[in-house]
């Protein structure tokens, strides 16, 4: 399950602040779910602004800068996932944080190692496990920054996993910006018919994002769908959508597969 940082996060607020609103409301509808379950939570404004202000996201910034931003990253980052597992506990949903700069290494901004160890023994102990974007040492960059939706493809591949579903602030995927273009249509399905015209249409975030915005995350998604998991990108900014999808019932959103 990805929480979107644009959904727990002011994501245009500096400095950054958690929306404490969603945040509770989310966790009221993941308990209505009994089964295991790992939430990657989206950086939103923690993690992007950051990042931003040190260049990541830029190919000329030197190694130097990056490796300065590290642990301005990474304060953020633990602040986001503090108060996301401190909601689910309070809400009587035993959590544990793992961060994946302790797990993991990156090169050329590609996983390079990625132990799910822990992962794995937290879940067969009946712990929901957070995690999240992060920022990890890259062999070739010094840093790099590890998007939400990279680990969460990640994940899916390495555990036995059989739903993906990534929430956001808007009904899914979308023909053009719907901030810039009001009568931006829905598109309910993804597939090997309509891949490249949904690509050609899609890119960064309206907000400040260094992790390559909705492109990079529906090919990523794309890719995985070869596996044949129910893969879901829905609005997580409307009440009870989530239990609705956790429950097995149709909601608005858009589905991925092959």
């Amino acid at each position: 399950m990805k929480l979107g940082g644009s959904v727990i996060t002011h994501k245009g607020t500096s400095p950054p602040a958690t929306n404490d609103e969603n945040i509770h409301r989310i966790t009221k509808e993941l308990k209505t779910y009994k089964g295991g379950i790992v939430v990657v939570l989206g950086g939103g404004a923690h993690g992007h602004q950051a990042a931003h202000s040190y260049g990541f996201g830029d190919p000329t910034t030197n190694k130097e800068r990056l490796l300065m931003g590290i642990p301005h990253i990474r304060h953020n980052m633990s602040i986001l996932a503090l108060e996301v597992e401190s909601a689910l506990n309070e809400g009587g949903i035993p959590t544990v944080v793992i961060s994946p700069f302790s797990i993991s290494t990156l090169k050329n901004k590609q996983i390079q190692s990625f132990s799910t160890t822990i992962m794995e023994r937290a879940l067969e102990s009946g712990c929901v496990v957070v995690t999240h974007g992060d920022v990890c040492f890259d062999e070739e960059r010094g840093a790099s920054i590890l998007s939400g939706d990279t680990i969460a493809v990640y994940l899916a591949k390495k555990l036995d996993v059989k739903s993906v579903y990534i929430g956001t602030d808007v009904d899914g995927v979308l023909d053009d910006n719907p901030t810039l273009n009001p009568s931006a249509k829905h598109i309910p399905v993804i597939d090997h018919t309509n891949r490249e015209d949904v690509l050609r249409k899609t890119g960064p975030s309206k907000n400040t994002d260094v992790t390559g915005g909705m492109s990079k995350k529906l090919n990523e998604l794309l890719e995985l769908a070869k596996q044949d998991l129910d893969i879901v990108i829905f609005n997580l900014t409307v009440p009870g959508r989530l239990t609705s999808l956790l429950s097995g019932e149709s909601v608005t959103c858009t589905r991925i597969i092959p």
